[in-house]
């Protein structure tokens, strides 16, 4: 057999009737860092597409192990003989186990003998079967490879570059907008976006990130959990008086005079110190807030503004100005 780098490492083929179990076990392989194929998460992915061809091409080349949840109901669908057939097409070229059987019940499925070895599923988990497939494929060695080479790209991985395209309501391109992804470590990468409304970043580390967006004439963005393996495009509605500001350790705001610093203090609350500027008519600074809760600033031409922080991480702060109340 050749070395072969599987996009599934298991696919699950099952009877509806048995989803709540199934899906139990899916969520668990997951949580295990195991790449499987289960409808429900494929869901974007099988839109469109013709059935009959792409399940055929899943489970009989893009997997590396199928599991079978035989049952009664099994049997008596159309779509999971239709993956049976394939699962089987794949098993007589190859010499070795493929289809790995896990029964609910005695029922007997065409081609599947019962002298196969198969794991019965009474008395067990969902969670304790998952473990048993995390212990099935830790003993193939190919698998093991895949995943050696899969840490290896994590820790050395190619740059690439993910862009962000920012537009208004009216599917105008918005100049100038702030962009800020923050990874969970707190490290930062900030740009802004051009003419054409994209910003764009050089992407060396694989992490999630949370991405902030901010323009003095629209209102705050925040995305938790952006994986920029695939660009995105963000719409921003106009919401009149309002902007926003993302600021890296201290800064001004636009419609009041002087410098704003907020802090995390070891209760992990923020904290605002303002420089020649009251907070909350006068109240003694530090001053703690909450974020998604306005407060009003007050500066000593008299100016004031009423402002909402909508992320606080690091030392980089996210927030909504406006000259009336912000929800």
């Amino acid at each position: 057999m050749k070395n072969k780098n599987y996009e599934y490492d298991v696919a699950l083929s099952f009877a509806g009737e048995n989803r709540a179990y199934v899906e139990e076990v899916a969520n668990s392989l997951r949580i295990r860092g195991i790449k499987v194929f289960y409808d429900l998460f494929e869901e974007t992915n099988l839109w469109g597409k013709n059935l009959y061809e792409y399940l055929s091409e899943i489970y009989q080349n893009r997997a590396r192990y199928t599991v079978l949840f035989i049952s009664g109901f099994y049997n008596q669908k159309l779509w999971t003989n239709h993956e049976r057939v394939s699962m089987q097409a794949r098993a007589f070229q190859e010499s070795r186990e493929y289809i790995l059987p896990a029964r609910f019940d005695d029922t007997e499925i065409p081609g599947i003998l019962k002298t196969v070895g198969y794991i019965n599923l009474k008395d067990r988990s969902p969670d304790e079967f998952a473990g048993l497939i995390e212990k099935k494929l830790k003993k193939d060695q190919t698998f093991l490879k895949s995943k050696w080479s899969k840490i290896s790209t994590l820790i050395n991985p190619k740059p690439f570059i993910f862009t962000i395209k920012v537009i208004n309501e009216k599917e105008e391109s918005i100049k100038n907008a702030k962009v800020v992804l923050v990874a969970n470590n707190s490290t930062y990468l900030e740009g802004f976006s051009d003419e054409k409304g994209l910003a764009h970043f050089i992407i060396r580390t694989r992490k999630l990130y949370t991405v902030l967006i901010a323009h003095p004439e629209y209102p705050a963005v925040l995305f938790k959990d952006i994986n920029p393996k695939e660009d995105i495009e963000v719409t921003i509605e106009k919401l009149k008086g309002s902007g926003s500001v993302i600021l890296n350790k201290s800064g001004e705001t636009p419609g009041i005079m002087g410098r704003i610093k907020p802090v995390l203090k070891s209760n992990n609350k923020i904290s605002l110190y303002a420089d020649n500027i009251a907070i909350e008519g006068g109240q003694h600074q530090p001053y703690d807030i909450e974020l998604n809760k306005s407060i009003i600033l007050e500066d000593n031409g008299g100016n004031s503004i009423h402002l909402t922080f909508r992320f606080f991480q690091g030392r980089i702060a996210l927030i909504d100005y406006c000259k009336h109340k912000l929800s």
